[in-house]
């Protein structure tokens, strides 16, 4: 499986939310029973990290997930690029892949 590459933008102190559609070969993933990590740093060997919540939404077999990060966090991140990863755990398997990567970009507010 091919790693996406996703680039994401975040405006300081605001609610995050984005949905994604899984594919793998063209076909939609049931996300049952997978597990998912997704985590931000400015680079990837930072100590510092923001976990974003990842949710499988109903029903899993239209393979959608959504990446979630609340102004309580957003609110603490310095503007600037930041780098990301979404990992899945496979439920048959147990083993554990990249699906995808990209920037941040995190944009200062006025308000």
């Amino acid at each position: 499986m091919a790693v996406a590459a996703v680039n994401l933008t975040i405006d300081k102190g605001t609610d995050f939310s984005l949905a994604m559609k899984i594919k793998t070969d063209g076909a939609v993933v049931n996300l049952a029973g997978y597990g998912f990590s997704c985590v931000m740093k400015k680079h990837s060997a930072a100590n510092v990290g923001y976990a974003f919540t990842v949710t499988a939404l109903a029903p899993t077999t239209d393979g959608i997930l959504k990446l979630q990060m609340p102004k309580a966090v957003t609110k603490t991140l310095n503007p600037g690029r930041y780098y990301y990863d979404l990992l899945f755990t496979v439920p048959t398997s147990g083993d554990t892949l990249k699906y995808a990567e990209g920037n941040v970009i995190v944009k200062g507010t006025a308000s």
